[in-house]
């Protein structure tokens, strides 16, 4: 008698573990969560910022959040390349936000203003967040496409950028290049006022090779 209702409670504590499992699922997009855990790296935006972002972007007396408008809210901001909202199964809500990291500064041009990321894309600078990169100036006559993938000249140039970035020599003494409007490059060194004439940015490792034998 007794081992039977040992069972029946057993039985009664498992269907009332699995609704509250239910429950849980079918309301992980309350705004009632129990704490907000922000996983982000402090340069453009910052756990302060993204706070109040949330804070506006979700009204006191809503009853849901939907997870998917918030993060495309998020991804309209220039400086955030993704994002990730989520509450977990304990009622925290998570933000992860991965930024934009520039490896170049456009300084000259049409474009004048805009960082470069390692992938190509362009995106405005900011006066909370600044970063020593390779300064590029541009001919007037002469601007790269808003996405440099999409032309021949934009990949190489890119190309060039991640390779000085990605060298231990050249990314100490390459400081800013020049690009004319023969899509041809000069390059400033940073500690001699002689300039080096690159040319078209292809045959990395054998014009890179020559200038570190000069």
């Amino acid at each position: 008698m007794i081992n039977k209702i040992k069972n029946g409670l057993v039985i009664i504590l498992l269907i009332g573990f699995a609704y509250s499992l239910i429950f849980l699922f079918k309301n992980n997009n309350s705004i009632n969560y129990n704490r907000l855990i922000i996983d982000i790296d402090s340069s453009f935006l910052d756990k302060n910022f993204v706070t109040s972002f949330l804070s506006k972007q979700i009204s006191t007396d809503s009853q849901n959040i939907n997870f998917n408008d918030l993060e495309n809210q998020f991804l309209s901001i220039s400086h955030v390349k993704d994002v990730v909202i989520y509450e977990d199964l304990i009622g925290n809500l998570n933000v992860a936000i991965k930024q934009y990291n520039p490896v170049a500064r456009i300084v000259s041009g049409d474009l004048s203003g805009n960082y470069i990321n390692g992938e190509g894309h362009i995106f405005p600078v900011s006066s909370k967040y600044s970063k020593r990169v390779v300064l590029i100036h541009m001919n007037n006559e002469f601007s790269i496409d808003k996405k440099m993938s999409s032309s021949k000249f934009g990949k190489d140039l890119l190309n060039m950028i991640n390779y000085i970035n990605e060298d231990e020599f050249f990314s100490k003494i390459i400081s800013e290049i020049e690009i004319n409007s023969s899509k041809n490059i000069v390059i400033h060194p940073q500690f001699s006022k002689q300039k080096i004439i690159f040319g078209y940015p292809d045959d990395l490792d054998e014009k890179f090779e020559k200038i570190n034998l000069f």
